[in-house]
């Protein structure tokens, strides 16, 4: 029996049609594919000249200005220099955000140490003159001429009140100031937050590392996020919670209760501030889950109801602090409106709220000093 080869058939018309369809459609996929990467690419690029040109870097708040400590985990890097158009920022040769000072006291100079978190840094504010810290000396050296005033802005993003104690210890108390201004809540919040509910941050950590990556390092997806946090923070997770138990609250009073100890055992006058917040005013006419945006993105446990009662009981053990160990009290929570033109978001201040802060704690200094001197004299 013979075998006979069966020829393949020669495709129809309509089949070389589809062939010719599929294939241009692919194309077509795939050029779109290309484009989008190329404007995505492109967009990123521009995003990044963007910051550069206004803020002197490469956008992050964080980036390059730090270097590795083997104490402090981390710290500002010495010499730094960010100048854009819209914020400059410079750290001196000691690691602290502002101009030169020497590190022996002047004579006849009372020399004042800011402790705190990303709120005294105040990577937000425009220059390094319209922190509160540099406003307060202006305003203080404007009052008098002798004493002369210096400032040493020892505050540093992400700081505890714990990191800032030993910021105290081990390189503040090498100026000899004479006294230490403690502005620090926000990142003890975080922190106390992420050790109680630490679900939020095991599911952040679970992503893939890509997605982490992009997360990190791409700008545009940054400031996407950033200008529709006020969106978002309206429509945040029914699981968040309204309460921070009281371990950590304890812990906070016990850092801040050694900050005063250390104060007193130095001779060193010690004024507390608490923290001014732009939310938490129940009858002011505007939006709060807008205003407290940023600080929900940053406590994914709380609702809005829970962070106001954080700020609200850190900010009472502060005042309790202030009158058991009988402080000067810098009462911002207070003093500062909760409006958005004196925040530059949530908890960070604008240039007019710098201003506002400097000339709070210039009065309540100046108040301190005189007491001091009056008890000196009875002595």
């Amino acid at each position: 029996m013979s075998i006979v080869a069966i020829q393949p058939a020669e495709p129809t018309k309509a089949a070389a049609i589809r062939i010719a369809s599929h294939t241009r459609a692919r194309r077509k996929t795939l050029m779109t594919i290309v484009w989008t990467c190329c404007l995505l690419v492109g967009a990123e690029l521009a995003v990044r000249v963007r910051a550069h040109i206004r803020f002197g870097g490469r956008g992050s708040p964080v980036a390059g200005i730090y270097e590795p400590d083997a104490l402090l985990g981390r710290r500002p890097r010495p010499g730094t220099h960010l100048d854009g158009t819209t914020r400059s920022l410079s750290i001196n040769r000691w690691g602290f955000r502002g101009r030169e000072i020497p590190k022996v006291k002047p004579e006849g100079t009372i020399r004042i140490a800011a402790l705190g978190d990303s709120t005294t840094f105040a990577m937000e504010a425009s220059s390094d003159d319209a922190t509160w810290v540099a406003e307060m000396e202006r305003l203080l050296n404007e009052h008098t001429e002798s004493p002369r005033f210096d400032t040493i802005n020892a505050g540093v993003p992400g700081y505890t009140l714990a990191t800032s104690t030993v910021q105290l210890s081990e390189r503040v108390m090498a100026f000899k100031p004479d006294i230490v201004m403690g502005f620090q809540v926000a990142t003890d919040i975080a922190g106390h937050t992420r050790r109680q509910y630490p679900a939020q941050e095991q599911q952040s950590a679970s992503q893939p590392t890509l997605t982490r990556f992009v997360q990190k390092h791409v700008l545009l997806l940054n400031l996407i996020r950033q200008n529709t946090a006020a969106f978002h923070s309206k429509n945040v997770q029914q699981d968040r919670h309204d309460r921070l138990d009281e371990a950590g609250l304890d812990q906070y009073r016990e850092h801040l209760q050694h900050a005063a100890s250390i104060c007193r055992e130095n001779g060193i006058i010690l004024v507390l501030c608490t923290c001014p917040r732009a939310f938490g005013d129940p009858s002011a006419a505007t939006d709060q889950h807008a205003l407290a945006a940023s600080a929900l993105a940053h406590n994914p446990a709380l609702s809005l109801p829970g962070l106001n009662d954080a700020y609200t009981r850190y900010n009472e053990i502060i005042r309790e602090t202030a009158r058991r160990y009988d402080l000067p009290l810098v009462d911002l929570d207070h003093i500062v409106p909760k409006r958005a033109e004196y925040f530059h978001d949530s908890i960070h201040l604008s240039n007019r709220g710098h201003q506002l802060v400097a000339e709070a704690t210039a009065r309540v200094v100046l108040a301190a000093i005189e007491g001091k001197a009056r008890g000196n004299a009875a002595d």
